[in-house]
């Protein structure tokens, strides 16, 4: 949408035009995207997202994505201030980056369908009878005009029944009634309670993380243990790199949590109640030896992830596995000690974990059990910090890299440093304060050696911030 307000101004013709924030942002939204029922606080609505955007949308939305994006991020236009008002200019390949940035997913690119988009835009235009989808295009293409190479890299045309895109004509309210029906609707119960967004499946072969898992795999490993304080994505990792390297996520992934009273026999196998055996008992397979059989029918890893590894006692948990597991014992038998069942541990089986060192309930981790494991540290990333706000925020360049300065002071005031993930989904600044108020700060106030003295500067350090933050908002 920020890109069609500046090509709706000539820049997809004209080699520099004059849009401003205001008047030019908020005439764009007030005519294609404003409903006029008496919602002031919020009169938009978003087409993609299909919820009402607030007043401010224009400004802290689009216009933020424009210049801190598209722009700065991009360098897909650049932007002058003069006396009167910023002058735009498209880069020569802006389409390219859009197509890119925004079109390209997993080296496919899915166009945006010209019809779907002019149906929604153009539903004030009056139409003559014989019109059809392409005149529908031709009206889109002469609104928000560009040379036939760009248009061709961004936009794609689908020829469909005129009857399915025109109608008689029809008033305002109408029309507003007919969007206001498939928007998401506040819910003011349970329900309303937003879920967390759900991380990508797949992570780009260029990640950092998956290219020392990539690594370590290379020159063999018994398993790989994420080691980290809280907050720094060990699980989010576990999970994704597991995703990465099965074949089928839905029956090659198991997944367990330690803790000090978690056995053998609720790993390995272990007795359940039986009806019709002479002890009332019988010996069950658990979730470690399942895995196993599932990785004997595949060529691919079978994964098997453990959060709080080391919340568990080893000895107690893996017995004789810890031999077992590693790489130059893999695939040799030995019987199961409750079973007396032969059983082997097959190479394509990976054990993943999930580790705090940190963790003032545990009072040490067996030099055994670490010996055994490759471990990938995950440290506090403020680059993590600034890319969460940029995706979910709406926060200007500026502004994220005062969070992020701030972000990296505070680690010398919390021991073993604040996680990056307290960022995620963060929205706006009152947003900020909540996560501050009922997630960080109570965070540093346990960590270990954290004093009155350290919560204090860090408390400070954040009223600091809030206040920058506050300026520059009302400056903009």
């Amino acid at each position: 949408m920020p890109l069609l307000a500046l090509l709706e101004a000539g820049a997809g013709t004209q080699a520099e035009v004059v849009f401003n924030e205001t008047p030019d942002e908020f005439a764009f939204w007030d005519k294609y995207f404003r409903l006029h029922d008496g919602d002031d606080d919020k009169p938009y609505f978003n087409p993609v997202l299909l919820r009402r955007a607030e007043k401010g949308f224009p400004h802290s939305n689009a216009a933020t994505i424009r210049k801190n994006t598209f722009e700065l991020k991009w360098k897909a236009a650049t932007r002058s201030v003069q006396n009167d008002g910023e002058h735009w200019s498209l880069s020569d390949d802006y389409a390219d980056i859009f197509r890119q940035r925004v079109l390209t997913k997993k080296g496919n690119v899915t166009r945006i369908p010209v019809v779907d988009i002019a149906s929604v835009l153009l539903r004030d235009y009056e139409f003559p009878d014989e019109a059809d989808a392409a005149f529908l295009e031709g009206v889109f293409r002469q609104r928000f005009p560009q040379n036939d190479e760009s248009y061709e890299k961004l936009f794609s045309f689908t020829n469909e029944d005129n009857a399915h895109l025109f109608q008689p004509e029809a008033d305002l309210q109408a029309y507003e009634e007919a969007i206001e029906s498939t928007l998401i609707s506040e819910v003011v119960d349970a329900a309303a309670m937003p879920k967390p967004a759900s991380p990508p499946v797949s992570l780009p072969v260029d990640d950092e993380v998956l290219v020392k898992v990539q690594q370590i795999l290379s020159i063999g490993t018994s398993g790989i243990i994420f080691s980290g304080s809280p907050g720094t994505g060990k699980t989010y990792y576990a999970r994704r790199v597991a995703q990465h390297l099965v074949k089928n996520a839905e029956t090659d992934i198991f997944r367990v949590q330690f803790h000090p009273s978690y056995g053998y026999e609720d790993f390995v196998e272990g007795y359940r109640p039986a009806e019709g055996t002479a002890s009332g008992f019988k010996i069950v397979s658990k979730t470690f030896i399942l895995a196993c059989e599932q990785a004997t029918k595949t060529s691919g890893y079978v994964a098997v992830i453990v959060d709080e590894i080391n919340r568990g006692d080893p000895a107690r948990v893996f017995g004789e596995l810890l031999t077992y597991l590693e790489q130059d014992y893999r695939n040799q038998a030995f019987n199961l000690p409750f079973s007396g069942t032969p059983f082997s541990i097959p190479s394509n089986l990976l054990l993943i974990g999930t580790m705090n060192p940190h963790d003032r309930s545990v009072s040490h981790v067996d030099a055994a059990f670490v010996r055994r494991f490759d471990h990938i540290e995950m440290s506090p990333s403020r680059e993590v910090v600034q890319a969460l706000l940029e995706s979910s925020s709406g926060f200007t360049h500026d502004e994220i890299d005062l969070i992020g300065t701030w972000f990296d002071r505070a680690q010398a005031l919390v021991p073993f440093g604040l996680g990056h993930s307290f960022f995620s989904g963060i929205r706006d600044l009152d947003h900020l304060r909540l996560i501050w108020q009922y997630r960080i700060l109570p965070t540093a106030i346990t960590a270990s050696e954290v004093n009155e003295g350290r919560v204090d500067d860090l408390t400070r350090s954040f009223e600091a911030l809030v206040a920058r933050l506050e300026g520059q908002i009302g400056a903009a």
